[in-house]
């Protein structure tokens, strides 16, 4: 019952406010409703070209194309953000019980204080999601593993879910795919019967020729009928100094400023850290499981699920943080390392001391103070995001809106929550705004006539830090929206520019015509 309430209570964060502080839920919510209108507008169609295609973002796309009738776009998209927080408690519960018959509510815990973190802030919830599904498809793999340790003969019943299971897994995230990709490799590697455990990767021969053949076209095919070529970021890797790097380590709790949030990451980190050495200490040294043996299977899921946890933390060290456009590569594994401790921990040896204690209740008060700082600090963000509402009322259907949120960032919360409210106007009515994602995943190209293509190189709505008004074609746009602190002083523009409205950090200017 405690479990239950604090799920819902996780989830009315999404919820109660009106105010979204999470990065890219505004931009989704725009770009759901931009994708039902398109085919009755005439407007929208002269820059947009619609050519949704199979691939890892398709679930995504499809929930928001089945919520946005009976909720809108905001609401399915609160609705989508929701699913990580209710789903992964459920998969963790489950798989500690498939896994060592564990019925305790400590990994429920443990897992709504993880879906309180850094990637929720950037509104990851995509990739959230994904990692349920990972862990979901990673349980039955286990199962799998030790059934071919054994020879069983109902081990093609677990091979025949791995050939289902493993290519929905990539067209819920394709990221947590490649993650589950190297996962079964480590654990497959990790103890017993290794020819027959590797024999049983045929399974995953579904779901790569899937990802090979999707991968394929969408390198090979032309652009969609209509479309005009995209501007690309190149294909290189950028990697951060070792510092940087250390800090993500506190990110799967990192929602706030306060430093609150960052105790209980490394509370977390102590916990599991700890918990994880008590399991592998328990285990001995690994050593081949004969076919036929009875050895516990909980040990063996441990000795796959600790190996698979090394493996996931070393490719976190040694992967870049961004690739292109692609960013926090290295950043999301960090939750996943965890996760793989939490399920790999045998609550037997624990004990009855600190450890033991701090891992039953240690869980309830971790989950807890995370949803009591996710409603704090949403609650607070509703005074800095004031205005937001009236100012983009005032954007008249039909516009063409160049966003330019020169302080994105919260005082509260981490990311830059502000960067993609401009496509809350474009949730509500058609418009032109000045940043599409244009690729696989939105189903979104632009034609020629769309004048996000002439927008200067150095334009990121995420780190704008000035106004160079001169590089932007201004012809192009009708209004720009400018994102300044509530309390700044009204930024300078070109005389071009009328202000037409004001609120809080908005300023809607009015740009007339040369």
């Amino acid at each position: 019952m405690g479990l239950a309430a604090l799920t819902v209570a996780a989830a009315l964060v999404f919820w109660v406010f009106d105010a979204l502080p999470f990065q890219d839920l505004p931009a989704h919510a725009g770009l759901i409703a931009l994708r039902h209108r398109l085919p009755h507008s005439p407007f929208e169609q002269r820059f947009f070209v619609l050519a949704p295609s199979l691939g890892p973002y398709s679930l995504f796309r499809f929930l928001g194309d089945a919520l946005v009738q009976p909720l809108g776009p905001v609401g399915a998209i609160r609705a989508i953000a929701t699913l990580p927080v209710v789903a992964t408690p459920l998969v963790v519960l489950w798989a500690r019980r498939t896994l060592h018959g564990d019925r305790s509510t400590a990994g429920g815990y443990f897992a709504i204080a993880l879906g309180f973190g850094f990637m929720t802030v950037l509104g990851f919830a995509s990739y959230l999601l994904g990692i349920a599904a990972l862990l979901a498809v990673l349980t039955l793999w286990l199962k799998l593993l030790v059934a071919a340790d054994r020879g069983a003969a109902d081990a093609w019943r677990w091979e025949t879910a791995i050939a289902l299971a493993a290519p929905a897994l990539f067209l819920v995230h394709g990221d947590a795919f490649v993650v589950f990709l190297g996962l079964t490799a480590a654990s497959a590697s990790s103890t017993g019967q290794r020819a027959a455990r590797w024999m049983r990767l045929r399974a995953l021969a579904p779901a790569v020729t899937l990802a090979a053949w999707v991968a394929w076209r969408e390198r090979a095919s032309a652009l969609p009928v209509g479309s005009a070529p995209v501007p690309h970021a190149g294909f290189v890797a950028h990697f951060q100094g070792p510092f940087d790097k250390l800090t993500l380590i506190i990110t799967p709790t990192l929602i706030t400023r306060t430093g609150l949030d960052a105790i209980v990451a490394v509370f977390l980190w102590g916990v599991l850290g700890g918990a994880a050495v008590a399991t592998a200490r328990s285990l001995g040294r690994p050593r081949p499981v004969p076919l036929g043996a009875t050895e516990d299977d909980g040990a063996i899921h441990a000795r796959a699920l600790l190996v698979s946890a090394v493996a996931a933390f070393v490719a976190f060290l040694v992967l870049p943080h961004s690739i292109g456009w692609f960013g926090f590569v290295d950043g999301r594994l960090v939750p996943v390392v965890l996760f793989l401790m939490l399920l790999a921990v045998r609550r037997e040896t624990l004990g009855g001391g600190l450890l033991g204690a701090a891992f039953d209740r240690g869980s309830v008060a971790a989950a807890t103070v995370m949803v009591a700082i996710a409603f704090a600090a949403s609650w607070s963000f509703q005074g800095e995001a004031v205005g937001w509402r009236e100012v983009l009322h005032d954007v008249p259907t039909g516009a063409r809106l160049l966003n330019l949120p020169i302080e994105p960032n919260s005082r509260w919360f981490t990311g830059h929550p502000f960067v993609h409210y401009d496509k809350l106007a474009l949730a509500e009515r058609p418009l032109l705004v000045s940043d599409v994602w244009f690729h696989q995943g939105t189903g979104l190209y632009p034609t020629a006539d769309n004048p996000s293509l002439r927008l200067p190189d150095g334009y990121s709505e995420s780190d704008l830090r000035s106004l160079d008004w001169a590089s932007y074609r201004l012809s192009d746009w009708d209004y720009a929206l400018v994102r300044t602190g509530v309390a700044a002083v009204q930024p300078a523009v070109p005389a071009r520019l009328t202000l037409a409205t004001h609120r809080g950090g908005w300023w809607l200017f009015r740009i007339e015509a040369e």
